[in-house]
Formats: C-alpha cells, structure tokens, sequence
C-alpha cells in the first residue's frame, strides 16, 4: 500500500500525535522519493531512502553528521547535479511530475524548490534588496509599494520585522547569524 509518514503510534499516551497522524492521511503529498540512492566514486552517501513528503507538515531529517541528510535535502533541488563525481538513482516526484526527467527545467525548479542552509549566505545588498530579489526578478509585484509589501509580509512571516524595519537600508552581511539566517 502507500507509505504513511512517520509513524509516532508508538509513543505512548499522546493523543495529539496520533491525531496529528490521523490528519496528514488527508493531506496533499508534495515529494514522493522512492529508492533514491546518491553515490560517489568513494562511498553510497544515501542508500534507497523511501519517504513521502506532504504539504504544509514539518519533516524533519535527523542523523549523525555524515549520515547523508543535507545529501538527500539537496536532490530536492538537483542541487547534486552541480557536483561531478555525484550519482543519483531512484525516482522524486513534485507534485507528480519526475523532477529528474530532461524535461525539467531545472531553473524553474529551483526557484519551487528554495533551500536554506545552516550557514547562511545573504547576498551583499541591504535587508530590503535581499528580499525583493526573488519576487522582482519573478515579476511578483507591478509597483514599488506592492514589493514593499512583499517584503515587510515576508520580514514578518521569518519573525525578522521588528528587529530590522527600522534598518532596511543596512546590509543584510551586518546582520547577527541568526537574523541572517531568517532574511535568507
């Protein structure tokens, strides 16, 4: 039958879990990752990982280091696809569609599928430009003060607004670690 998510059944006595599980059976799956593998001419870093990932549910990947999560975090993206030696087998779907067919395109998925890292990496504009990137370069606002609701809707939603709405000129690298890594 289909794979479920996590199964959390097993932790005794706590009915919001198991409700929580109850819920996700009706939500919508937006990766499916079947026998993905990623190898490199040293070693298998992911081995015939299975998972079904579902829209707007948290899944967490946990592990050593070196067990392969930021590996299999970054086939989501085909961000592997920019290393050489690396091998990727097994199939992913988005929302349906093979992400690792010649007939994605790869730019269009990137911009579906964003990533943010541990270390984060703003680009060397201000706090607004760092946000107004995206949506401007994809056309999401026809007026200067659409894109600044964007960015302060944006600024809100990363919890990053009150510290920062006074200071949007500065330079998102003046940022503290964590305030960058919320404006990434």
């Amino acid at each position: 039958g289909p794979r479920k998510p996590w199964d959390v059944s097993g932790i005794a006595g706590d009915a919001s879990l198991r409700a929580d599980e109850r819920r996700v059976e009706k939500r919508d799956v937006v990766f499916v990752i079947d026998h993905l593998g990623v190898a490199s001419v040293s070693n298998d870093a992911v081995r015939r990982v299975g998972v079904d990932v579902y829209r707007n549910l948290i899944t967490a990947v946990i592990g050593p280091s070196g067990c392969g999560k930021s590996t299999l975090i970054r086939c989501l993206n085909r961000m592997n696809d920019t290393i050489a030696a690396a091998r990727v087998t097994g199939d992913i779907e988005l929302d349906g569609e093979n992400i690792n067919s010649p007939a994605m395109d790869v730019v269009q998925l990137r911009a579906r599928v964003g990533m943010v890292f541990q270390k984060p990496n703003p680009f060397p504009k201000s706090i607004f430009e760092n946000v107004a990137y995206g949506p401007r370069i994809h056309g999401l606002s026809t007026s200067k003060s659409e894109l600044e609701g964007i960015v302060e809707r944006s600024l809100k939603r990363a919890g990053l607004w009150d510290e920062v709405k006074d200071r949007l000129g500065e330079s998102g690298t003046a940022l503290s670690g964590g305030q960058q890594q919320r404006l990434c």
